[in-house]
């Protein structure tokens, strides 16, 4: 009796492997029926899978909690996928950030890239916002984050203090940009004491955070290079660029640094809580900053490294978004907490920049 029904168990699993496969094969009579049209349902089984309706490819997603054919968008001729082994890649796959604003804003603005790796990836994708600087540098060294977008300055600390880390990609504001953003030093826009950088002396600065590319490592090159010495100076560290801003024209500092995105498009947007674009004036500008990198942790199995280094430099882009439907335009499509267009390929020695001026301004944090 037992043999007998283990057999039935064993036929009645055959026949559903067999039922399965010739659901999602191209050639058979009932991935006819099945019609896989841009938009329609499929299963968890298909996940993965590319079905073929006359001249239009489509593949089965997951996306807003829902499996769906999705079109599959090509420029070239079309590459069967390379079955990636899989069984050495961790449960869950996480990324993070340095911080901008408060956590829950932070995750809303990932969305689409944590939505993005987990669909590409096939596991679980999770989004790590720090509290600081050296919160997320302190979770990819402990192997707690796999992938994780830096300031420039702070991709340099987390390397110096043993993360095993290289850029995946660089940031880049467009199709063709080039890499790399400014410090500016600001005050409120009626204080007639301070016209330049040099007139920082005796303020109260606000810096954002020890760890911050544009809001410490470079404005400290700047007041050295005017003849001022920060540690001479009342300064304090505001914890985040709005965050500067917003205590200058609160009058809690007299004048601070932050990243010109800040003063160039989210105050005059209005992004920038109590702070109109008439309150504050820029009064310093640094040279070119190398772009934020957003780097990969090294020590995973290669084969999940070059998938993820294949996903930044091939699909985290507004144009890729958009042409693969996960996007509606590229005005309204956001990959990371600024208006990045997406990232481009880079190199560990593209931050060289950065370490000389670390050597230059004789930072703690450099070593």
């Amino acid at each position: 009796m037992y043999s007998a029904k283990k057999t039935l168990r064993r036929i009645a699993a055959v026949t559903a492997v067999l039922t399965a496969v010739m659901a999602i094969s191209s050639g058979s009579g009932v991935q006819a029926k099945i019609e896989a049209k841009v938009g329609d349902k499929c299963t968890k089984a298909q996940y993965g899978k590319f079905s073929k309706v006359g001249a239009v490819r489509v593949r089965c997603t997951y996306k807003n909690k829902k499996y769906t054919w999705t079109k599959v968008v090509t420029t070239t001729a079309t590459t069967i996928p390379v079955k990636v082994d899989k069984s050495q890649w961790p449960k869950k796959f996480v990324i993070g950030a340095v911080p901008s604003e408060n956590a829950a804003a932070m995750t809303l603005k990932y969305k689409g890239l944590v939505q993005l790796f987990q669909e590409e990836l096939g596991i679980p994708v999770e989004f790590y916002s720090a509290t600081d600087y050296a919160g997320i540098i302190e979770a990819q060294i402990a192997n707690k984050v796999d992938l994780a977008f830096y300031g420039p300055f702070s991709y340099v600390i987390a390397k110096l203090n043993g993360a095993k880390i290289e850029p995946a990609g660089v940031a880049v504001s467009s199709a063709t940009g080039v890499p790399g953003y400014r410090s500016y030093g600001v005050t409120k826009a009626t204080n007639t004491a301070v016209t330049t950088i040099a007139d920082f002396k005796g303020k109260r600065i606000c810096f954002v955070d020890p760890a911050s590319t544009s809001g410490t490592l470079y404005p400290t090159a700047g007041l050295l290079a005017a003849g001022i010495d920060p540690a001479k100076e009342t300064t304090q560290y505001a914890g985040g660029h709005p965050q500067a801003v917003q205590a200058i024209n609160k009058g809690t500092c007299d004048v601070g640094f932050a990243y010109d995105d800040i003063l160039d498009k989210d105050v005059p947007a209005g992004k920038v809580s109590g702070v109109g674009a008439s309150d504050i004036k820029v009064v310093w500008k640094s040279g070119l900053i190398a772009g934020s990198p957003i780097a990969v942790r090294l020590n995973m199995p290669q084969s999940l490294v070059d998938a993820v280094r294949n996903i930044v430099l091939n699909k985290a882009n507004k144009t890729a978004m958009v042409k693969d439907g996960r996007c509606a335009s590229e005005a309204t499509c956001q990959i990371i907490e600024d208006s990045s267009w997406g990232f481009i390929k880079t190199t560990d020695s593209y931050y060289d920049g950065v370490r000389a001026v670390c050597e230059s301004t004789k930072s703690t944090k450099c070593k």
